[in-house]
């Protein structure tokens, strides 16, 4: 009627009582263990057991065991330890034999302890599958073990489709070595790694992602798992475009704003200073500055959601009176900006200034209504006219006001020395 013990062991001899039982008490480290006499004697137990049971080691061996060593099915008590506290215990009993006759081996499993362990795998495992950042992981090699349900939301692979895969199969990032080489050196060194990297979905988006790599290390100390967690930054990184747009940009028009404009005209004197040194025939630059005539007459008439929409046709107008390494610029109301690169002669500049205000005459039909603009243009030439943005402009602007005396005109800037 006894089992053949499936621990595999037969207890040749009992040394005193408080001797380990090592085999046992090393595989079963949270449970408690005891070798219970037929006569209900404590034999041996672990530590486990002593702080299972609530009740000093001296005490366990000098009183016998209090349950019924019943091998038929586990049972399960409401034990009350010493300190007062009632705890939950299963007991399984198994017959065993020693040179001293049939022993028991008695395991103690700590119930509440189980459900809470339950109750916290379920939530890590309800965590791992309604995160919305991806998980996945992977074995020493980089294959994948497991990923949860962003990931498949995210990449558009389903589980079947990646399980067992290199990871790297779905990686399009088109870094350098020295890239990846900090990279493991970091994951190596620090057992971590973050970072922005590209990869592409099933349906052959590329797409950017913030990742979190780390390693998980065996009981040797060796590289077991890669934990990898990352995140769809798409939409972030359209927002960050957004706003770095907005800050050089003018919203209305889409054209370069003033902050953009000093920027491009700075780049654009270094450029001219370096084809000068070249001895290239083309390497003046010029300054336009434009401002409308009569546009205050479509605001007062039409309202300014009309005028809005005048300014977005005169500044279609001005991008397609230039050339495309020209750069047209809208600095505040009605008043915008031309850089004109590469030019020789300052009768280059007046074709340009002459098919912008025949451009800008054209008729504009709005609200059913039909008006004719005019502009008055001023234009520094560098470096006749300064040899640096600000003296440019400001001259463009002295320029633009002599013009404005007659309207519908342009004039250069006219030094008095």
């Amino acid at each position: 009627m006894y089992n053949s013990y499936n621990y595999a062991m037969t207890l040749s001899r009992i040394f005193h009582p408080h001797q380990r039982f090592m085999p046992t008490g090393v595989s079963f480290p949270r449970e408690g263990i005891l070798l219970v006499s037929e006569m209900g004697e404590v034999l041996f137990a672990n530590q486990s057991a002593e702080a299972l049971l609530g009740i000093p080691i001296q005490r366990v061996f000098q009183e016998p065991f209090p349950y019924p060593l019943s091998a038929d099915q586990p049972q399960t008590v409401q034990h009350s330890r010493s300190n007062g506290e009632v705890v939950r215990l299963e007991i399984t009993v198994q017959p065993a034999y020693s040179t001293n006759g049939q022993v028991y081996l008695v395991t103690l499993h700590d119930l509440d302890l189980r459900m809470h362990s339950e109750q916290r795998q379920n939530l890590l495992a309800q965590a791992f599958e309604t995160t919305p950042e991806a998980i996945f992981i992977t074995d020493e090699r980089g294959h994948i073990l497991l990923a949860n349900r962003a990931f498949v939301e995210i990449t558009g692979y389903q589980l079947e489709e990646v399980l067992g895969k290199d990871a790297l199969l779905f990686h399009c990032d088109q870094r350098d070595t020295e890239f990846y080489r900090q990279m493991w050196h970091s994951l190596t060194l620090t057992g971590a790694w973050q970072g922005e990297i590209w990869n592409r979905r099933k349906d052959g988006e590329v797409y950017p992602e913030w990742v979190t790599i780390s390693t998980v290390k065996d009981e040797k100390g060796r590289i077991s798992n890669y934990i990898a967690i990352f995140a769809d930054i798409s939409t972030r990184k359209q927002a960050e475009e957004r706003l770095r747009y907005l800050a050089t940009h003018d919203p209305l028009t889409g054209l370069p704003n003033r902050e953009l404009f000093h920027d491009r005209l700075s780049q654009a004197i270094v450029r001219s200073r370096r084809a000068r040194m070249g001895q290239s025939e083309k390497w003046k630059l010029a300054v336009l500055l434009l401002d409308l005539d009569n546009f205050k007459e479509i605001n007062d008439t039409l309202g300014h959601s009309w005028g809005d929409q005048a300014l977005r046709v005169v500044a279609d107008r001005l991008q397609s009176s230039v050339r495309r390494s020209d750069s047209v610029s809208r600095l505040a109301g009605d008043e915008f900006t031309i850089l004109l690169e590469g030019i020789a002669t300052k009768e280059s500049c007046s074709v340009v200034a002459n098919k912008i205000l025949s451009a800008i005459s054209q008729p504009l039909e709005l609200d059913k209504q039909v008006f004719r603009l005019s502009a008055s243009i001023g234009i520094s030439v560098y470096p006749e006219h300064g040899e640096d943005s600000d003296t440019l402009i400001k001259h463009a602007d002295v320029a633009m006001y002599r013009a404005k005396k007659h309207k519908g005109c342009f004039r250069f800037f006219h030094n008095p020395q």
